[in-house]
């Protein structure tokens, strides 16, 4: 005999079942979503790693004594999975201008110009295509506009120059996007 009201051994769970349902739900969601935001980390996290790769190629021991030195430090920077440019600049150590106003003032890196030494060689290293003629400065390979849509890292380096038997005091400027 049925009792009144009975559904079934699952109709009569189904009250239980809804809020355990939305428990699971809400817990393998949170889940995701926090396994998607530690990826996104992890992921700056591997281009921090390659843009630091690039950097200690480059600047080797803060020393560079030619152009070629600083080309065959070029060269053995490899493959990376991000486009970079590393360049040398005198902007910061050797303003252009005589207005004491400009030292210290925050600039803009696209501005940044490249170092050119006495022999008229830019001293400028990337893995980007189609760059010519040689660049002055980092908007001639990339832009703002172009870098906002885009996953931009930067780190400056202080290194030394020597230029005409003159040892001079720069940075090395390393900007890689992907």
């Amino acid at each position: 005999m049925l009792a009144k009201g009975f559904i079934g051994p699952i109709g009569d769970d189904l009250p239980s079942l809804i809020p355990l349902l939305v428990g699971l739900v809400i817990f393998f969601s949170t889940f995701s979503v926090t396994f998607n935001a530690f990826d996104a980390r992890n992921a700056e996290f591997d281009h921090d790693i390659a843009l630091m790769r690039i950097s200690r190629v480059l600047q080797s021991n803060s020393y560079i004594f030619s152009y070629q030195n600083f080309a065959a430090l070029c060269s053995q920077v490899g493959v990376s999975p991000l486009n970079f440019v590393g360049a040398i600049s005198s902007d910061e150590t050797m303003p252009n201008s005589t207005d004491a106003s400009d030292v210290g003032e925050a600039k803009n890196i696209f501005d940044t110009g490249f170092f050119t030494n006495g022999e008229g060689q830019t001293f400028y290293c990337t893995n980007v295509t189609g760059v010519d003629p040689p660049p002055k400065k980092f908007s001639d390979i990339i832009t703002l506009k172009e870098a906002a849509d885009l996953q931009f890292v930067s780190r400056i380096y202080p290194i030394v120059v020597e230029d005409n038997k003159v040892v001079k005091p720069m940075h090395l400027y390393v900007v890689a996007w992907k």
